[in-house]
């Protein structure tokens, strides 16, 4: 087996998935044959006078698998002056080492939307040396959120962009978003913006939502003492991202070319039988069917259980219920109407009020789909906390103030070019 003072080649990395022992165990019996003295050879069998050793056989085995296996990380020869405390030191030593090298695998301060582990090629330089710089923001990411604000549906219509494709587009109305209120992770447990919208009759409403606004309506300006119409709380990741008090959010704080989620109350239909409600088949129209052409079949069991399962999809009201539709291109922002014009339909009929935020699974951040910034490169993340507006632009009720989505270099329609 081992015998003192003689170059061991050791690592503790492995030591458990290799031979399949106890930690503890095996780095005990390591220390034990390296540097107990009473070792001796005899008959090529090794024995020594500790118990400790001397008592398994199965012990000079694991000893001898660890000998021959693992590969050369460090060669100790014990000095003749080393302590126990020294050798428990030396293992703690390794044992450190192993779990840095470990660690610098991989991106410290990860989250979902990074990379685990640090990227070798890439055709970005930027990629390479990201994180280097200590001043530099980190990645926005999917965890990472902004205020959102509250827009009005004014109904459909089709837009043509500079290849000529058609896009579906809903045209969503920013009504006078202000913000009323913080929500902080000190005093709230969580952090927030509160965000009013709309006006509203002050004769309608009562002394005590009124002392709500009465801050507000202090500050900004509000026709004949009308308060706001409708009050949301938006969820936002860091205190930095927390708008002003008192400031008014317009449609340029989404940035065309990128993606939305809508979220609203969609339209009321009533009571519905289950072929509308659920998309049931029915029955066939014609042979071996009286009067239940449109019904939903058998909804119970036999006797076991003796009842109908809550949830059994059956007729019932359908709709109004808050739907949310994910990943709505914003195609053209109007700044002078504050119309934001996204691609497809939203929830809710025409003239009600819904939520817009950011896109949740695919913002399009750091693509070339999204509208360049002033300086022409490429937005890596949102306006933070908001868009700096122009007061002679933003909300001045003037036409011509329009921001458009990237068209695109490729032509869609040359259907010669994608083939060639």
């Amino acid at each position: 087996m081992l015998r003192a003072n003689t170059q061991i080649s050791f690592t503790l990395k492995n030591l458990t998935r290799r031979v399949g022992a106890n930690h503890t165990f095996v780095q005990r019996s390591v220390k034990n044959f390296l540097y107990r003295p009473t070792v001796r050879a005899l008959d090529d069998r090794w024995y020594t006078s500790s118990p400790v050793v001397s008592r398994k056989r199965k012990e000079e085995e694991i000893i001898q698998q660890i000998y021959d296996e693992l590969p050369e990380i460090q060669t100790l020869n014990r000095p003749a002056d080393m302590t126990d405390e020294d050798i428990d030191d030396l293992f703690e030593e390794v044992e450190e080492r192993i779990r840095e090298e470990e660690e610098a695998r991989f991106v410290p301060n990860w989250k979902p939307g990074m990379r685990k582990r640090h990227i070798q090629v890439s055709y970005n330089l930027e990629d390479l040396i990201e994180g280097d710089d200590p001043n530099k923001e980190p990645r926005w990411t999917q965890l990472d959120m902004r205020c959102g604000m509250l827009a009005i549906k004014v109904g459909m219509m089709p837009y043509f962009d500079e290849w000529g494709i058609r896009h579906p587009c809903t045209i969503l109305f920013a009504d006078q978003n202000v913000v009323l209120g913080h929500k902080t992770q000190d005093k709230h447990g969580y952090i927030a913006v509160q965000v009013a919208a709309g006006q509203r009759k002050g004769k309608n409403v009562i002394k005590a939502i009124m002392g709500q606004y009465k801050d507000l309506m202090d500050n900004t300006e509000y026709e004949d003492d009308n308060p706001p119409n409708l009050v949301r709380e938006f969820r936002v990741s860091d205190e930095r991202w927390l708008i002003p008090l008192h400031t008014q959010i317009h449609a340029r704080h989404f940035v065309p070319g990128q993606n939305v989620d809508v979220a609203g109350i969609s339209k009321g239909k009533g009571f519905q039988g289950p072929m509308k409600r659920h998309g049931f088949k029915g029955f066939p129209a014609s042979h071996g069917v009286s009067k239940y052409h449109r019904g939903h079949g058998s909804v119970g069991s036999c006797q076991d259980p003796g009842r109908v399962w809550k949830g059994k999809k059956m007729a019932g009201r359908m709709g109004c219920d808050r739907v949310t539709v994910q990943n709505l291109r914003v195609v053209k922002v109007d700044r002078g109407r504050n119309l934001i014009f996204v691609r497809g339909h939203v929830p809710g009929p025409r003239g009600r009020f819904l939520e817009v935020r950011d896109a949740k699974k695919k913002p399009l951040w750091r693509t070339d789909k999204v509208l360049a910034n002033a300086d022409g490169s490429i937005p890596d993340r949102p306006p933070l906390p908001t868009f700096t507006f122009d007061e002679s632009i933003d909300g001045s009720g003037e036409a011509g103030y329009e921001d458009i989505m990237p068209p695109g270099q490729k032509d869609p329609l040359n259907y010669a070019e994608e083939f060639a």
